[in-house]
């Protein structure tokens, strides 16, 4: 094998392993796949379970957006996780989300299409 093909190779294992680490946590549009009667309104990030009540605000008055690091120190202090709530419209019905421990923020916002997207990365 030449060094080219040999190198093609090795950037394609490389790159092909960091989009399998990098995965996003994602509030679904519907709070359940059958009911498309809800669609998502909003999520909010929490220290532990939200029936602790330590929902965190987000990072300033202009964007739904937190920055995680002093976030995952202060769950892990306390022998917890973060979590996203997505919340939906016309129903109390929720998704809890657990944000994985290697995510660096999260995000509620509208996309090109003028659809409500929350995620953490």
């Amino acid at each position: 094998m030449s060094w080219s093909k040999t190198l093609l190779l090795s950037a394609g294992l490389l790159l092909s392993n960091g989009a399998a680490q990098a995965s996003a946590t994602v509030c679904p549009q519907y709070p359940a796949s059958q009911d498309k009667s809800h669609t998502l309104n909003d999520a909010s990030l929490f220290v532990g379970p939200p029936k602790d009540l330590v929902d965190l605000m987000p990072d300033d008055d202009r964007e739904t957006v937190w920055t995680l690091p002093d976030y995952q120190d202060e769950a892990k202090e306390h022998k917890t996780s973060l979590y996203f709530i997505c919340r939906y419209k016309n129903t109390k019905q929720t998704v809890e989300l657990i944000v994985p421990a290697t995510a660096k923020k999260c995000s509620v916002a509208y996309d090109k299409n003028d659809k409500l997207t929350a995620s953490c990365e």
